[in-house]
């Protein structure tokens, strides 16, 4: 008995070291290179986001449909111990989103994780029309002109990163804090270029992210502190302004300024156009006594100079106070190094005169020397956060009793445990730059979000590619507040990829024009509520397909006025002519980044995305899961009437873009092709298929693929062609029709709906008996 005992003591010691070399060996596998960033959780308790504002606009297109606008993207984080009752509230520069406060550009974490540190519940923005959050063709531009622009690199250069080298103002020379040569070329600089997005010019980026932010703080519900950088220096007096008793301080990072009039940093003298005519924004403030328009505010040069600034415009005496401004405490930084330093005192002097608590800060009289604009990003990031909240502890100190809890989202605001992931990242995949020598852009890089699990069990990484019209905040949350996919998959033990593709979310879109005159990388389209009930979350009304009345599974009546809807078409973003072929080359350079072979899951207009990456890189992808790929396929198809299309004369099978073949094709008309005869179902069309003997894709021979369709989908109508075009190239392809493996109702946005747990564990249970380990 003793020795049986031993025996199988022996075997399980041998099963529990097999074990945890197996864990070692796929964490070794899948944990993300040092060439891709991550920061640590183990400060973080919770994360999430949410959409703030909005409401439905425009007529758009022929049947004068309307969509949301002016909703704002907000990702929000709680630590662990929380120490303050007052969140902090994070915004933005121009031309930036809220991934300005995550990280720096040479790898290190950014501020959001340093007010963690301190205790601090934190917000971070996308403004509305920007980044994640969506701009309407049309509505925050003319249909003409997308009133879009984007900043050059040599401009980049020379304001935020080379000032030194390349500055004209005469603080230049003292900027010492950028973490590189702030060069094209340097890894740093093009790192901080890939971050930089297009913006909305004019005063309607005020008004749109005022609005937004007050309905931020009326979901809180408590006073936050704002800190705040350039333009949203100005946004942050506005909201301030609106909602005085919801702001307890106001940190603020050279904002937007100066008063009245728009300075030459070059030649330190005032212009004729620019300046805040409100005195802090170009909005209207609320002034004691009251005025009704900003040319009502009388001023006067002081004519009090110092070297290297101008003199500034003030009220006339008695001057109007900032009424609402006046129990709110500022931190006013400024950096030795910067541009901002030829004004900024004027704009302090301003809020001073005016009533405004203000502690004006020139960085070097505190030991913070050789900052530019950019500071957050800068070699002492972590010292000026160190420095405001010292500051913070000193002026917005709770009164004796406060719960700190106060400070956690309310229940609107939905966040979930981090208790599964270790570490958490981004970084961008591809892009390159763009445009005449001296006016260069950096165009087609690819935000990717890296979540990496407490304890990886997998490994293969799992690379998400998104649908159109979304980003990757698809596998993040559903619209009626539950967690997403990827928590599902970091629970097993998955390094989780999301990305945002070229020209849309936090990646940036070029507007700027092409050879043909028209923006480079193509126009703007927008989905509408009517289209997005019609197809996915109301097709039982209005969807004009076969399978319409089995979709049961989204979460709420799925149309306009339902709150779940409304948080749904919030999430939904515009998106451009080029971003799919942007795509395929960064889901190259991803896979190459990521160097060690991973599991693509893609939906809808990622799954042509997946073909071409499978395609161009067959050693780097281990298995496909493709949920209702789009196309093109062969032949297009009516969903309604159920009809196939006619060949597409351009496609090799899966996408436009060429194939290898055995025996090789050299164009896609070689493809010999026939429409079937019959299809398999009454509800689907014939396929496309080739003519036998098919030729076989050479760089699938080891590459399952897993395609998936839902019972409830117009997608159902041509679903099963691309498996059989797979199948008959000679590609490992298992077509899944999800009602017979007892997943019944879905519809296209299977992710999001009410049984998306089940759909995501049927993937997962599909990938680990058909991949093979090695």
């Amino acid at each position: 008995m003793k020795r049986r005992m031993l025996i199988g003591g022996v075997t399980a010691l041998v099963l529990v070291f097999s074990g945890a070399a197996s864990a070692q060996s796929a964490a070794s596998k899948a944990a993300p290179s040092a060439s891709i960033p991550t920061v640590s959780l183990n400060n973080v308790a919770r994360h999430g986001f949410y959409y703030a504002g909005g409401t439905y606009v425009g007529e758009l297109g022929p049947d004068k449909e309307s969509t949301m606008g002016g909703a704002m993207y907000v990702e929000v984080m709680v630590p662990k111990q929380i120490r303050s009752p007052y969140p902090v509230v994070f915004l933005h520069g121009a031309g930036q989103t809220g991934v300005d406060w995550l990280q720096t550009p040479d790898g290190r974490p950014g501020w959001a994780y340093n007010f963690l540190d301190m205790g601090y519940v934190v917000y971070l923005e996308d403004y509305p029309a920007r980044g994640r959050s969506q701009y309407v063709p049309g509505v925050d531009g003319t249909a003409e002109r997308s009133n879009l622009t984007i900043r050059t690199a040599p401009n980049l250069e020379e304001t935020f990163t080379a000032s030194a080298a390349r500055g004209d103002f005469p603080q230049a020379k003292k900027h010492t804090q950028w973490p590189g040569t702030g060069r094209i070329g340097d890894k740093i600089f093009d790192t901080f270029t890939k971050t930089q997005v297009q913006f909305l010019a004019g005063p309607r980026q005020e008004t749109l992210t005022r609005d937004a932010n007050v309905a931020l703080l009326d979901t809180i519900g408590s006073p936050v502190i704002l800190l705040t950088h350039s333009q949203g220096g100005a946004f942050g007096w506005l909201i301030a302004d609106a909602r005085p008793t919801l702001v307890k301080a106001i940190v603020t990072v050279e904002p937007a300024a100066p008063p009245m009039k728009g300075v030459d940093a070059a030649k330190v003298a005032y212009t004729d156009g620019g300046g805040l005519s409100w005195g802090v924004a170009n909005s209207a403030m609320t002034y004691d006594p009251p005025v009704a328009s900003a040319s009502e505010l009388q001023t006067v040069l002081d004519n009090k100079a110092e070297p290297g600034k101008v003199a500034c415009y003030v009220q006339q005496e008695p001057a109007r106070k900032l009424k609402n401004l006046q129990n709110i405490p500022v931190l006013f930084l400024n950096g030795e190094g910067g541009y901002h330093r030829i004004y900024d005192h004027c704009l302090a002097k301003w809020l001073t005169q005016a009533g405004v608590k203000t502690e004006y800060v020139e960085m070097e009289k505190v030991g913070l020397t050789g900052n530019g604009h950019m500071m957050m990003l800068e070699k002492n990031s972590a010292d000026i956060a160190k420095y405001m909240g010292t500051w913070l502890a000193k002026v917005a100190r709770a009164p004796s009793g406060t719960a700190t809890t106060k400070a956690m989202p309310p229940t609107s605001i939905p966040t979930f445990s981090t208790e599964n992931i270790a570490r958490k990242g981004f970084f961008y995949a591809g892009g390159g730059y763009w445009g005449d020598r001296g006016k260069e852009v950096m165009r087609g890089a690819m935000y990717t979000e890296v979540w990496v699990p407490k304890q990886i069990r997998q490994a293969e990484p799992i690379v998400i590619f998104h649908g159109n019209g979304q980003t990757g905040v698809d596998w993040q949350q559903t619209p009626d507040g539950r967690s997403g996919w990827a928590y599902h998959l970091a629970q097993q033990g998955y390094v989780v990829y999301m990305v945002d593709y070229p020209a849309r979310g936090r990646s940036a879109y070029v507007p700027l024009p092409g050879p043909d005159g028209k923006p480079i990388d193509g126009a703007l389209g927008i989905r509408t509520a009517l289209e997005l009930e019609r197809i996915w979350t109301n097709a039982r009304e209005r969807g004009d397909f076969p399978l319409k009345m089995n979709h049961t599974q989204w979460p709420g009546a799925g149309k306009i006025g339902d709150p779940i809807f409304d948080t749904f078409i919030r999430s939904q973003v515009q998106f451009a002519g080029a971003s799919t072929d942007l795509a395929r080359d960064a889901g190259v350079a991803l896979l190459e980044m990521i160097g060690t072979p991973v599991i693509l899951l893609t939906h809808s207009q990622g799954g042509g995305i997946g073909f071409d990456v499978t395609e161009a890189r067959p050693k780097l992808v281990k298995a496909l899961v493709t949920v209702e790929p789009g196309g093109p396929q062969i032949g297009s198809a009516d969903t309604a009437k159920v009809t196939a299309g006619p060949r597409n004369p351009r496609s090799w099978g899966l996408t436009t873009n060429k194939f290898q073949f055995d025996p090789p094709a050299n164009a896609s008309s070689d493809l010999n092709v026939y429409l079937e005869e019959k299809s398999d179902r009454p509800d689907e069309v014939r396929c496309w298929l080739q003519a036998e003997p098919a030729r076989k894709l050479v760089n699938w021979k080891n590459i399952p693929v897993l395609s998936i369709s839902a019972s409830g989908t117009y997608h159902r109508v041509y679903d099963p062609c691309i498996p059989k075009w797979l199948n008959q190239a000679g590609v490992k392809t298992d077509f899944i029709r999800l009602e017979t493996v007892g997943i019944n109702g879905n519809s296209r946005m299977m992710m999001l709906e009410k049984n998306s747990d089940e759909v995501i564990k049927f993937i997962v249970s599909w990938i680990q008996k058909n991949v093979q380990r090695t």
